[in-house]
């Protein structure tokens, strides 16, 4: 598997000088080798309903959910793209300011309240959070992660435009519960810190996998999760979503993953017949009054909700 390596040395105070231009972040320079590719089937995003707000930890923006219109019936051409991986700060800012604009001012699902526009130093604000918390997630890092994380892009194979974007991560599954990383690596450090010396050198740098298999209660695994996956506007319907997630099946697979998971929420039923009938996602189980996200526009800021959210997954 081809995988580019992709450097975009923009700084966070150049991305709040372009943040204000419209959904395109400008073309993006790629001096790696690229995996192109492209695909027929529709494109997917994401899109909740809402519900009773609760301020947001600011370290938990993952997007849940689809807004592709499945039902147009215009033919579109695919969109050739070359996909890229990267964890440096400036692809980073990047994909914050497209997840912006693509997905959470692409539909009034997301808003907190409707009927309330956003201004530019709310935008701003979201910008700077969603960039945050990649950072957070799939940023480089000093020390080693024991849970694998990347930020798959899209780019137009001629402009070299980010059109598209997802990201796969290793947590742990609990029961049904889809556990955040950070909690996934504290559970895993936990069990090696009980073992004795000679055990805890011999998993001082294995896989967070190994970890819970071998260290974990039977009730716990390691899973890999799809999330944040968003087409701009110029390229849905065109094949670019079928293309990241092949690409997402491919890094799984290299993982030692023989299926990938998602979450979205029940409610959202264009999501669901998305995964289900196009992307062979099969339903797991059902978290009742799970947390989800919507977008104060006044302020700029996540806020957190409560929704019965679906765990699916699809074999690999």
């Amino acid at each position: 598997m081809l995988v580019g390596t992709y450097f975009y040395n923009l700084g966070l105070v150049t991305l709040l000088l372009l943040v204000a231009r419209v959904s395109s972040f400008g073309t993006l320079k790629n001096q790696g080798q690229l995996r192109y590719g492209f695909s027929s089937r529709l494109g997917m995003f994401f899109a909740d309903e809402l519900a009773p707000e609760e301020k947001l930890n600011p370290t938990t923006t993952e997007n849940t959910g689809s807004n592709e219109e499945v039902a147009a019936k215009e033919n579109f051409p695919p969109l050739p793209v070359q996909l890229v991986i990267s964890d440096s700060e400036g692809f980073l800012n990047a994909a914050g300011a497209f997840l912006v604009d693509s997905f959470w001012l692409g539909s009034d699902h997301h808003k907190l309240k409707k009927d309330v526009e956003m201004s530019t130093d709310a935008r701003m604000n979201l910008i700077i959070e969603q960039a945050a918390d990649l950072q957070e997630k799939y940023g480089e890092r000093m020390g080693r992660r024991s849970a694998k994380a990347c930020v798959v892009g899209a780019l137009d194979e001629e402009t070299k435009e980010l059109v598209g974007l997802a990201t796969l991560k290793e947590t742990l599954m609990m029961n049904t519960e889809i556990l955040e990383p950070e909690k996934a690596e504290a559970i895993a450090k936990n069990a090696v810190a009980a073992l004795g010396p000679k055990q805890r050198r011999e998993y001082k740098n294995a896989p967070i996998a190994k970890i819970a298999e071998e260290l974990l209660s039977p009730d716990t695994k390691a899973v890999c999760v799809l999330s944040n996956l968003a087409v701009g506007k110029k390229a849905r319907r065109r094949g670019v979503a079928q293309a990241l997630c092949d690409e997402l099946d491919a890094l799984a697979n290299d993982w030692n993953f023989d299926e990938i998971h998602l979450l979205v929420e029940s409610e959202n039923t264009a999501a669901r017949t998305l995964y289900e009938k196009k992307l062979g996602y099969n339903l797991v189980s059902t978290n009742v009054a799970a947390a989800a996200l919507r977008v104060d526009f006044e302020t700029g800021a996540f806020v957190q909700i409560k929704q019965d959210t679906l765990v699916m997954a699809k074999q690999l």
